[in-house]
């Protein structure tokens, strides 16, 4: 799998998608979220790769695993917001977009708390020892 592939994909899917929205939208909107799936399956393979690097990059430099797992499931949902975001809007539904962004933020900052306890904590600690 190479970036070619995804591009052209991504480039068929939505010539195809125009070319049938005239007479169907429906079907345009099913082709559009088909080529984001297949791109999607493509791209999973690599995911084991980017899993691995951290790991190694984590290990070595010695930093907390909670952290990492937290940036990725924080980027996880932000892939899966934006891309739920761009179909909503290229359907017309502006305000159902919105409100996904708005749930993806608040989702992320839910996951980030743990953060933000530890780094009160961090700065507590630095400011009680002087």
């Amino acid at each position: 799998m190479d970036i070619i592939s995804v591009c052209v994909l991504g480039i068929f899917a939505v010539l195809g998608s125009v070319a049938i929205k005239k007479y169907n939208g429906e079907i345009a909107a099913l082709i559009i979220i088909s080529a984001i799936t297949l791109i999607c399956f493509m791209v999973l393979p690599m995911l084991s790769q980017i899993f691995d690097s951290v790991n190694d990059l984590t290990s070595s430099a010695n930093i907390n695993n909670n952290y990492i797992s937290i940036l990725i499931k924080s980027l996880g949902i932000c892939y899966v917001t934006q891309i739920s975001v761009d179909i909503c809007k290229e359907n017309g539904s502006g305000s159902i977009a919105s409100q996904i962004e708005i749930a993806g933020k608040l989702i992320i900052l839910l996951l980030a708390v743990p953060l933000y306890g530890d780094l009160i904590e961090m700065i507590y600690d630095f400011l009680s020892a002087k």
